[in-house]
């Protein structure tokens, strides 16, 4: 008869996930919805472990621990959390639990608990033989020390759940896997080599050199090596596979004078899983941003180019803004979002008619109030977007004056976000050097003259005055 793994938790699909990764491991399964249900199939058991979610109707996860303890006390229980969290963790083992699985779940992940499991189990049976009181002393104090070593343990993984998860690109991503390791491992040689999926060989990003990979690694196994010549050069080599949807992205290269052994091994494949999730949902991410910057810019372009008397105005205004990054020193990440803002600051324009937008002669006052609108209209296309969620506050604000008599909430001074206030300066010295139908454009002299005298009233006076020296020349 196979062993039996009861799961527990109130969402079916979840249930289904587990169960599926259990039977394919070779082991029974049956689930429950709830805490009450599963009190009521502990008597068709035995089961190897019990598998339970938290938050449930009826009973919550603590408090079905407490009571199969209560019952059975070598019955072990596994948590379902979300993300690895020491105060759930840490309440769920006050409680009687043995260990945690976070979601997304791993086959690999569970088989390591289930083995785990398997081997806690046999040797609790083992000592249920035995009676005598020193014994039963010496076996709490063993397993209180196992809580301790299990509290550190989960904090360490805690930490490195944080620190993967903070992380945006896939450089920093291999550079957290390798400094994360060597904290690991200590004195340990520690490498990355991504995989040249051409011709199957790691590559050395500092050298250049390439190495045909092993082919267990290329299986996604770990390659374990002992490199024995005198005692002094005893080398244990030790390669993991990086697994990113199936497939070998790179390998962590470990040189160590000792063998890992199974709890360093077990850090290490947990470091390498949370990156593999965190790498996936990054390309994702960013191949969807791409997508969607893409198409807003091809609506800026098109706007553009309903205004011949505009051609390239949105292109002009960014360039404008980033030699003002540059003269401001601006952190990346600041440069990266006054581009995008930049380039689409007047995106809300798609949403003004034709016969006022491209009217040749000068508006009305209604038709003017129109047009006022087009900053709130741009940052309504955004507001639906996540990711935009800077950009649109920038580009709301594009049209703020310093002295408070801007559009559309009349913010003043630092209230106005400062990269709107950037962008203001180069919208402005663009439109008056931009020939109109009822108006020739000024000349850069006679626009910087201009800014200057509304330093303090249209302009922030600090970026308005590096600007004009920017402009000049000077």
């Amino acid at each position: 008869m196979h062993d039996k793994v009861l799961i527990v938790d109130d969402d079916p699909g979840i249930r289904s996930t587990i169960s599926a990764l259990i039977n394919e491991l070779g082991y029974g399964s049956e689930t429950a919805a709830d805490g009450m249900d599963a009190m009521g199939m502990l008597d068709s058991g035995p089961y190897l472990c019990v598998f339970t979610d938290i938050v449930m109707p009826n009973m919550s996860g603590l408090e079905l621990i407490r009571k199969i303890k209560a019952r059975d006390v070598s019955l072990p229980i596994i948590v379902i959390t979300g993300y690895a969290s020491v105060e759930i963790a840490i309440d769920a083992m006050k409680c009687g639990a043995s260990d945690f699985i976070s979601k997304p779940f791993k086959v690999r992940q569970i088989e390591l608990l289930l083995n785990k499991v398997k081997r806690e189990k046999s040797l609790l049976e083992e000592n249920r033989r035995f009676s005598d009181a020193l014994h039963l002393h010496r076996l709490i104090d063993n397993l209180v020390g196992q809580l301790e070593d299990k509290n550190e343990e989960i904090i360490s993984l805690q930490a490195i759940s944080e620190k993967i998860i903070s992380l945006k690109g896939i450089r920093d991503l291999v550079g957290a896997i390798v400094d994360v390791s060597k904290q690991i491992l200590e004195e340990a040689e520690v490498a990355f080599f991504p995989l040249s999926r051409k011709d199957n060989k790691l590559v050395d990003t500092l050298s250049g050199k390439e190495m045909p990979a092993d082919a267990e690694l290329l299986l996604g196994n770990i390659v374990r090596k002992h490199n024995s010549g005198s005692a002094l050069l005893d080398k244990f080599e030790t390669i993991f596979p990086l697994m990113i949807e199936g497939q070998v992205f790179g390998a962590l290269h470990i040189v160590s004078s000792s063998k890992l052994g199974e709890e360093k091994e077990g850090k290490i494949l947990y470091l390498l899983n949370r990156s593999a999730e965190r790498m996936e949902n990054v390309a994702l991410y960013e191949g969807l941003y791409e997508n969607m910057l893409s198409t807003l810019n091809s609506m800026a372009k098109i706007l553009d180019a309903r205004d011949p008397h505009t051609s390239q105005h949105s292109t002009r205004v960014t360039s404008l803004s980033m030699t003002m990054a540059q003269a401001l020193g601006l952190a990346q990440e600041e440069r990266d979002t006054l581009y995008i803002a930049a380039s689409l600051h007047d995106i809300g324009k798609v949403g003004i008619p034709d016969d006022i937008l491209l009217k040749p002669g000068r508006l009305t006052d209604e038709e003017y109030a129109v047009i006022r609108k087009h900053p709130d209209i741009g940052a309504d296309i955004l507001k639906p977007l996540p990711p935009m969620a800077k950009e649109t506050e920038i580009i709301r604000h594009h049209h703020e004056r310093y002295d408070g008599k801007g559009y559309p909430l009349g913010l003043k001074g630092e209230d106005i976000p400062y990269l709107s206030r950037i962008i203001a300066l180069a919208d402005s010295f663009d439109a008056m050097t931009s020939d109109r139908p009822y108006r020739a454009g000024m000349t850069a002299e006679e626009a910087l003259l201009e800014i200057t005298r509304c330093k303090g009233l249209q302009f922030d006076p600090v970026l308005a005055q590096i600007f004009i020296e920017k402009m000049s020349g000077s």
